[in-house]
Parts: C-alpha cells; structure tokens; sequence
C-alpha cells in the first residue's frame, strides 16, 4: 500500500476540520498542525497498518480510539478530546503514550488496555476513566485535574492509578462505586506508586473472610515500583455511607496488612471531616506497601488482639484462630456463636487466658457446626475483675448442598472434597472445566453412600472459577460452579 500524508494546516485562522462517520489511518501519516481542530463527529479515529498520528491541536471523538499493530505511533503535543454522549473505549495493541488526554462525555472513557500519559490528564468535571485490568499511568511531571466526588478514576478491577510521588502531596482520585480518593507525600526516595480502591475490607489477604462491622467498607491497594527508601504520610478518605455497623470514626486510625496480620498501630483520633459527609484519616512513617483500611480502636481488645480468623475446614467444623501480642489480667476468652435464623450470639466455649505476658499467645479452637447457611462468631475477652470486650465479628459460610451432594471448602485454597449422601448409583464420572471450558480433570469413581472424594489436583490449579460436572450411571447429572483461590 503507498503511504500518504494528510496535512491540516493552520491558515490565517485555526483551520476546523470536521469528519463524520470516522477517520481511519491506514499506513499514512497523519498530521494536525498547532491550533487546529479535527472533530470527528459521530465517529471515532483508528489507526493501523503502520499509520502515523501527530497530533499538536485537538483530536476530538464522538466515539472510540483505537490503535491496531504496533508499528502505528501516535505523538505530538495537542488532546486527544473525549466527547461523545455516552460511554468511550480507548485501546491500542501497543504501548501507547498519550500526551494530554480529556475525558468531557458525562460519561466514561473505558480503558480497554494500559494508557500511559505524559504530560495531562483532564476530567474536565465532567467524565470518569474506567480501568478493568488496566493501569493509568502518569509519567513524572505529568498532572491529572478537574476531578471531584463525580468524576474520578474508577478501579472496579485490578487496574490501579501510578503516580510518580516525591516530597509534595499527590491525590490519587480513585474509587470503585463512589470517590475514595488517596493523598501521598514521600518524604523518603521518590517513586512511582501505584493505587486502587475495591468496596470490601477482608480478614486477610489474598485470602480472607469479608469484615462485616468495626470499618470503613474499602480497602486501599498501595505498590510501590522499586521497593524499600519510601516514607509516606498516607491520607484516605471516604463518605459516612462506607461506614459499617458500629464504626466509631472518633477513635480511628489506617491499619496495613502486613503479610499475615493487620498491623493495627495508627494513632487513634477522631477522623477530620472535609465536607458534607467526607472524613479522612492519616497515617505517616509508610515504608512498604500493601492493603490498607480505616478501622477504629475496638479493633483492638484490652489484650491487643492481633488477628482472629475463622474458616469453615470442612461440612461439619469451623477452624478458629487468635493471636494476642500483650495481656493484661487476661482470664479468657468465650467464644460465641449466632447462626443466620438466630437473633443473638451465645457462648459454646471457654478458653483460658495467658493472665498478664507481654509474649505473643496463639488460640485455637475447632467448632463441630455443620450450619448450611452463614454462621457469625465473636470473642468475649474477659479480664480477671469481670469486665469485658468483645472482638470483631467473623462471618463463614456453609457448605452448600447440591441435590444429595455437598462441595467444600468453596473457595478452596488446596483440594476439593465432593461428598454423596443417600446415593442409588454405583460409579461417578467427575469431569472439571476451567473457565475457558478446557477439560481439566476426567475421571470415573465407584460410589457409596456417605462416600466423601478428594480432588487433590485442584491444589495446582491456577485461582480461578471451575465448573464441576458429575455423571452418574443410572444417567443423571448434577454440576456444581467453585473457586480456586491462591495458594
């Protein structure tokens, strides 16, 4: 194909150029000169095939962007100018960088794959970036204004904003639903930090229950890209309507899961309100990274409890841990129960407490409750003189019944136990398929009642969703959807 050169050039006045239905660059060179205006209306611009784009005015797009091949480049200084009526996709099959970027739709510019931006990004007060999977990327230097509670990025997958942050404060503007936006100062070496909102807290990470009361219903994912020399004073911020049951913001604080447990050491104060219903709370001397929340202090027993987890292990028992990094005058703890169709916890075991140490102390307990619905449990920590605390509340779910067979542990971490009950058939064919519908486990089994089988390949399946199929030889088939979480 011969290349061609298009040139729009500016005469006595910035010369308009209006195209409808789109532009499509197909191995030519593409050239819009300073204070020019190129309105693509109704349409949208693609360029492939080794195509050219300078752009130095404004490339304006009712519809998407789309760059195919990665020989086809895109420069120059102007904006490329999102302003359609509704929703836009931005997608280059190769690194793009895209020197100033406006998202004026009302709407959202959809990321389709990773965007870096060098000089600006402008919301204009008037338009949201969606991520996915894909990360936004401003070069150093580079700005993003005109956001607000309205206009924002959004994380809503594990896509995050990365900002170069030095000595000076940057706002990452980021939620998932509704503007959760972080505020970075680095004291220590400058770095690029990456940030992400997701509308949940867990117990743990990557895998944990889901805190139910006691915190601000987000968790903020912070990286860094060169790990070790940062110090970061952190400010989060969130709306009255994130708050969970019995969140008391007056004495509050940012816990930092620290690879096995919530490091629960902020200053609790009373969060600062900036606004209407907005609060924020801070945190300095940050040297590493990884989930963070805003809990208050009841986090915390008299006995500083560092963790408490529960985990159903199996159809008829529950797994519960705590851990304690001092005591005081600890007599024990009761440990309580309430199952969905009950209206109030009651006590099913004592465990004795360490009394006064200053050593870290590990409990365990394991409770027989084969509940098919969602169970709650919560510590009572009772000091010698009969004053107590009660912890945070932990939720587990049953194990969920298809027909006679039962599925668990879903999620699972390892193996995947199927057990029959009241079963007439003699022989089982277990067939498991991956989400993209590849076979991964086929293989048949006699069969008795109350028969439990384990899947042990399950443990080297990456994290996913799997669909189990079981046929039977009297020709019934039940499936059953579960997941794989990380090991």
């Amino acid at each position: 194909m011969n290349k061609y050169i298009i040139v729009i050039v500016w005469l006595l006045l910035p010369y308009l150029a209006i195209s409808q239905g789109g532009i499509v660059v197909d191995g030519a060179n593409f050239n819009v000169e300073a204070g020019t205006q190129v309105r693509v209306e109704g349409g949208g611009v693609t360029n492939q095939s080794g195509g050219d784009i300078d752009n130095e005015g404004n490339i304006y797009l009712d519809l998407d962007w789309v760059q195919n091949g990665g020989l086809s480049t895109y420069t120059g200084g102007g904006w490329m100018w999102f302003e359609g009526t509704g929703n836009q996709s931005l997608f280059s099959a190769g690194a793009l960088v895209v020197p100033r970027l406006r998202v004026d739709n009302g709407q959202r510019l959809v990321l389709l794959s990773p965007v870096t931006v060098s000089t600006q990004v402008d919301l204009m007060t008037n338009g949201n970036i969606e991520l996915g999977a894909n990360d936004l990327t401003i070069n150093p230097g580079g700005t993003i204004v005109n956001y607000n509670a309205a206009n924002f990025v959004v994380t809503n997958g594990t896509g995050s904003l990365k900002q170069e942050v030095a000595g000076a404060n940057v706002v990452f503007p980021v939620g998932e639903t509704i503007y959760n936006p972080a505020t970075l100062n680095n004291a220590g070496t400058t770095d690029n930090i990456s940030v992400r909102v997701v509308d949940q807290v867990q117990t743990g990470y990557p895998v944990g229950g889901v805190e139910i009361e006691g915190v601000v219903g987000k968790a903020w994912f912070i990286e860094e890209d060169i790990t070790g020399g940062s110090d970061v004073t952190l400010t989060l911020q969130w709306d009255t309507g994130d708050e969970l049951p019995n969140f008391d913001r007056t004495v509050s604080g940012i816990s930092h899961w620290t690879t096995s447990v919530w490091d629960r050491s902020p200053t609790w104060t009373n969060a600062t309100n900036v606004g209407g219903t907005s609060w924020t709370q801070t945190r300095t001397g940050i040297t590493y990274f990884s989930p963070f929340a805003v809990e208050d202090i009841q986090q915390d027993l008299p006995v500083e409890l560092l963790d408490f987890t529960a985990k159903r292990v199996n159809a008829d028992e529950v797994q519960l841990d705590w851990s304690t990094a001092t005591e005081i005058n600890n007599k024990g703890f009761e440990v309580q129960r309430m199952l969905a169709n009950e209206l109030e916890f009651e006590t099913f075991a004592w465990v004795d407490g360490a009394g006064t140490t200053t050593d870290i102390q590990n409990y365990d307990l394991l409770d027989e409750n084969n509940y098919s619905g969602t169970s709650y449990y919560r510590l009572k920590q009772v000091d010698n003189d009969g004053t107590f605390t009660y912890s945070q509340i932990r939720a587990v779910d049953g194990i969920e019944n298809v027909g006679n067979i039962t599925v668990f542990p879903n999620p699972t971490e390892t193996f995947l136990n199927i057990r029959f009950a009241e079963v007439e058939s003699t022989e089982v064919t277990i067939r498991v398929y991956a989400a993209d519908g590849k076979l991964v486990i086929n293989r048949t089994e006699a069969l008795t009642a109350n028969q439990t089988i384990r899947l042990e390949e399950t443990q080297h399946f990456a994290a996913g969703a799997y669909l189990i199929q079981m046929v039977f030889d009297d020709g019934t088939a039940q499936t059953k959807r579960f997941i794989k979480s990380r090991n």
